[in-house]
């Protein structure tokens, strides 16, 4: 054991805990080797003497050693004694907590309630030896505000009150680095920490600070306590901060642990051995499923020790309670429980000695807390400290910030938190971190980025802090969403670097998420195919709409979690991190109080900023689309262009059709027209509006369809035209990988007006120079090569085959690059002969790459800005 826990128990001068009914102080584990001190301590047993509540849980003037009572002659050895199996019959009660995150407003008084409660019924006396207090570590970080306002010390007094005797490290200890781990909290905590699988670096040493097992005192039965964390660890927090230490097997850890506990002398063997482990399963429909879905998990279960008589687990935040076969004793099982988080659950489990130095479970529960209330000095004790520290938080984080225009979410899936999606929030506060650092000494940055599990709550309307109006935001809400005080700053990094970090989104094997969806401000357009194989999934990745140049030096404003490689995220450690002096929060706070003096609601852009080439219809054949209209329009009169489309299933809505016209010119949707197909059926148009520039479809049927607009030039129009349409799904419809158009895709035409079509009509009827102006900039729906094979992205419009007019239609558009030359007759029948405008359609996703295909060889489709997308 480290030597700063071996003189906080040994000494009392830091422990002063309350002697609750079942629950003894702690007993130094002996020195094992392994960087540990050779100091040993002890401490005396309790079973059944009454909680002092006239006392503090911690005594800051020193303390004194903590009180004492005879244990059950008949019942229980002497823990001074020679260790000897617990008699056979003898019962032991576990509770536990897990991933509680500093919700002591929340669930303090219900998680003490269940607590309580649960030692009075268990008691001692007879073959109840006593309850022991637990945790699967997360004590701390990752807070609501009325604990992270105050350093989370409230969430370690509510702790120290309900009798928490050993807890495991979690990831979110070491929020703060190791050395605050070791001391602030640690000093806080009346109980020890314990970290068998965290090293100094490049060794087995468990740091200074930190023990490899406890072991506490239940009614003279002794149980040692291992505690251990998952190696996701490394990637989760700051590097910074455990840039010293190493995260190893947590498995291996238990056997050594293990193995050296069963070496000890008779007389300091613990009876029980129980596992704290910071690390769980992502599937709990049952033991096999577990085990499947997270490869540390499976190890634990099935690889651990058999001398481990219980497992608690934690980290994935789901509640489970499984009995595993013990490796090598097929007859005995073990518990493997997990009690969810946030205080919603206590765990419990019984065991019963079999009187040789096994134990078996009697009964194993997870226990909700909702509601609950029980009648106790210890729940009075938590009230009263969670009153407090509610009190100085109200105070500190009433204060309003801004407003919001709207909810402003994380992505979610099923009603859960999906870190695989895009979010509103997340391109928010990457929108923060980017304006930020104007009002800092750094130079400026060119864009933002931002992890989403840096992303702890969601910002609504609706919900209430304190006695602020609807929509206004406190500072507690808002440090509820960015809770972990990273530093803000400045990576200066080169473009190949950048496109590196969104590859890493698709994260490693062996991390506890397969995908990673960053925020990313407005200053981004990334394309990437998620069907493509490791390192080749992004296609582009544009700033300010020009594709980065990989060996361009950017400068990217973020955090220091992400700054150091968190989340696995390494390409950002190939740069260089000006630190701007301000936290992430301080950040994110200044960008509301900005808006704040200008009068100004913050709203959510729902405009998608990375879009998934993989899920776009037309790319993968569901969706042929093609644009046509007719051969002339005079000044002062209208002419139809029509939306053709062919789809093998219904096209989910909304769907905007906003054309972009010149100066003068006006766009309407009309009825279906007598020259279109009898056998075509028009979509439902939600909107229909004089002078429209964005037309409403409610979706696209099954089959083919048309849509006509009707475009209207002014009464002095002359020379050309150029028109430009897109397609793109509305803010209402379906959003992220479920809408099947991610891609807005656009296109342009021209066509001679008025003197000059008459002009140019030759007796093929083509339009003056044979194709439209194109000035592709040679991108196809993934921002990569020419959509439709043709001709390369950079033609004028001149290369485009002259026999292309026939599979257009008629049609003259392109997509900023590739052009028709328009020759043919009248797309919709028209027998007038005039030469017409030829229209583009920025046809929402679906238009795009279709008509690359079918009006000519040399037509290409370029990405465009983005579809919309829901909060």
């Amino acid at each position: 054991m480290s030597k700063l826990v071996t003189k906080v128990l040994a000494t009392g001068a830091a422990v002063s805990m309350l002697t609750l009914p079942g629950l003894a102080p702690v007993v130094a584990a002996p020195s094992l080797g392994n960087g540990d001190s050779t100091e040993d301590s002890a401490a005396s047993s309790s079973d059944s003497a009454p909680a002092n509540t006239g006392e503090s849980s911690r005594d800051s003037s020193g303390g004194s050693t903590p009180a004492t009572s005879e244990s059950p002659a008949d019942d229980a050895q002497d823990s001074d004694s020679d260790a000897q199996s617990a008699p056979e019959g003898t019962k032991v009660q576990l509770l536990n907590i897990t991933d509680f995150h500093g919700r002591i407003s929340e669930s303090g008084t219900q998680v003490a309630s269940v607590v309580e409660e649960e030692r009075a019924d268990f008691g001692t006396g007879g073959d109840n030896a006593g309850t022991a207090m637990l945790s699967t570590g997360d004590n701390i970080g990752a807070s609501t505000y009325t604990s992270s306002s105050q350093n989370d010390s409230p969430t370690l007094d509510v702790l120290n009150a309900i009798g928490v005797q050993a807890a495991a490290v979690g990831n979110h200890e070491f929020d703060k680095g190791l050395d605050d781990l070791t001391g602030r909290v640690s000093d806080e905590a009346d109980f020890p920490y314990s970290a068998a699988n965290v090293y100094d670096k490049g060794t087995e040493n468990v740091v200074d600070g930190l023990d490899e097992y406890s072991v506490i005192d239940v009614g003279g039965v002794k149980i040692a306590v291992i505690g251990v964390v998952t190696r996701d660890t490394a990637s989760l927090v700051s590097p910074d901060g455990i840039a010293d230490i190493d995260f190893g097997d947590p498995t291996d850890a238990v056997n050594r642990v293990a193995e050296d506990i069963e070496a000890l002398p008779d007389e300091e063997r613990p009876d029980m051995t129980v596992v704290e482990a910071h690390l769980g399963a992502t599937n709990t429909e049952s033991l096999e499923d577990a085990e499947a879905s997270n490869a540390e998990f499976k190890k634990l279960v099935t690889e651990t020790d058999a001398s481990v008589d219980a497992m608690f687990t934690g980290h994935t935040h789901l509640p489970y309670a499984f009995e595993a076969p013990v490796p090598g004793e097929p007859d005995r099982t073990r518990p493997v429980i997990e009690a969810g988080s946030y205080g919603e659950y206590v765990g419990r489990v019984t065991m019963r000695s079999d009187g040789n130095g096994d134990w078996q479970a009697d009964g194993l529960d997870l226990i909700e807390t909702e509601d609950k209330s029980y009648d106790s000095a210890v729940v009075d004790e938590v009230a009263e400290i969670v009153s407090a520290a509610e009190d100085k938080a109200k105070e500190l984080g009433s204060e309003v910030s801004g407003t919001i225009s709207e909810d402003i979410t994380r992505a979610k899936k099923d009603g859960e938190e999906d870190r695989g999606a895009e979010s509103t929030l997340g391109n928010l506060v990457a929108d923060a971190l980017k304006e930020g650092v104007e009002e800092t000494q750094l130079e400026e940055a060119d864009f933002g980025i931002t992890n989403p599990g840096g992303l702890r709550t969601d910002l609504l309307c609706d919900e209430i802090y304190n006695t602020e109006d609807e929509c206004e935001v406190t500072v507690a809400e808002l440090n509820s969403v960015l809770p972990f005080a990273n530093d803000h700053g400045v990576v200066t990094m080169k473009g190949e670097d950048v496109i590196g970090l969104f590859e890493e989104q698709w994260q490693p094997e062996d991390a506890s998420r397969a995908f990673l969806h960053l925020g990313i401000s407005d200053d981004l357009d990334v394309v990437y195919d998620s069907n493509a194989n490791q390192g080749e999934h992004v296609k582009s990745v544009k700033v300010d709409g020009e594709e980065i140049d990989p060996d361009k030096e950017y400068r990217v404003a973020t955090l220091s979690f992400l700054a150091a490689g968190g989340d696995n995220f390494f390409s950002f450690a190939e740069g260089d991190f000006e630190q701007s002096g301000l936290t992430d929060f301080e950040t994110w706070e200044n960008y509301f109080n900005k808006h704040q003096d200008e009068g100004k609601d913050v709203t959510p852009d729902k405009n998608e900023r990375q879009a998934d080439a993989a899920k776009d219809v037309i790319d993968s054949g569901d969706l042929t689309a093609e644009l046509t209209g007719p051969k002339a329009v005079n000044p002062g009169e209208s002419a139809d262009f029509v939306l053709k489309t062919d789809a093998k299933s219904k096209v989910a809505g909304p769907v905007d059709v906003t054309v972009d016209l010149p100066d003068g010119y006006t766009a309407e949707a009309v009825e279906k027209s007598s020259t279109q197909s009898a056998s075509a059926d028009a979509p439902e148009v939600s909107a229909e509006a004089e002078n429209a520039k964005t037309i409403t479809l409610d979706s696209i049927p099954a089959g083919k369809s048309e849509t006509p607009v009707t475009v209207t030039a002014p009464k002095d129009a002359s020379g050309k035209v150029t028109v430009k349409v897109s397609l793109q799904a509305n803010a209402e419809g379906p959003w992220w990988d479920d809408n099947p158009l991610p891609l807005a895709h656009q296109f342009e035409a021209e066509a001679a007006v008025g003197d000059d079509a008459n002009a140019s009509a030759g007796d093929d009827g083509s339009a003056d120079g044979g194709a439209a102006d194109g000035g592709a900039d040679g991108g196809n729906a993934d921002g990569g090569d020419s959509a439709a094979g043709g001709a390369d992205g950079g033609a004028d419009g001149s290369s485009a085959a002259d026999g292309a007019s026939a599979d257009a239609d008629g049609a003259n558009a392109s997509a900023e690059g590739g052009s028709a030359d328009g020759s043919g007759s009248d797309a919709n029948g028209s027998k007038d002969g005039g030469d017409l405008p030829r229209t583009g359609f920025e046809t929402f996703n679906i238009v795009a790459a279709a008509l690359a295909l079918i009006v000519a060889g040399g037509t290409a489709v370029t990405l465009v800005r983005r579809r919309k997308i829901n909060s």
